[in-house]
């Protein structure tokens, strides 16, 4: 296994990349490295958007914000309910599931071509070639 610090997807310039995780630091990480993302902060955005549009690469977080029905702006679900969905359909594409969270293993269980790296355990970096889109080192 390779030390955090070789661990790096190498993502063709031409992928259609999605990032599903409502922390903004994470989001602000992920549009450095991919600029041209498209995101999602709740499993219902999530699901609408990977209706919608074609992806390459996926990155999935299982925790997601949300409360009871006091706070309307906050809304329930998680990563998993993405993974059965992805699963559902037969996605295609690459899929990396990045949360820290314990549940990460519950989604590689619906998801078992997911690779698992958790946030913080590996970085991105954009090639303008038709790389494999796999983590260096795994």
């Amino acid at each position: 296994m390779p030390n955090r610090e070789e661990v790096i997807f190498h993502v063709p310039s031409h992928w259609r990349v999605f990032v599903l995780d409502d922390t903004e630091d994470r989001i602000s990480w992920f549009r450095q490295r991919l600029p041209q993302m498209r995101y999602a902060k709740t499993a219902q955005a999530a699901v609408e958007i990977l209706s919608a549009e074609k992806f390459d690469l996926v990155f999935l977080d299982h925790d997601l914000s949300w409360v009871d029905a006091g706070f309307p702006n906050r809304q329930h679900g998680n990563g998993k309910e993405v993974a059965r969905y992805l699963a559902r359909t037969g996605f295609a594409g690459r899929i990396v599931i990045h949360s820290k969270a314990d549940q990460a293993e519950a989604m590689a269980k619906i998801l078992p071509q997911a690779t698992l790296a958790r946030f913080g355990d590996f970085d991105i970096a954009v090639t303008g070639s038709a790389a494999v889109g796999r983590p260096s080192g795994i």
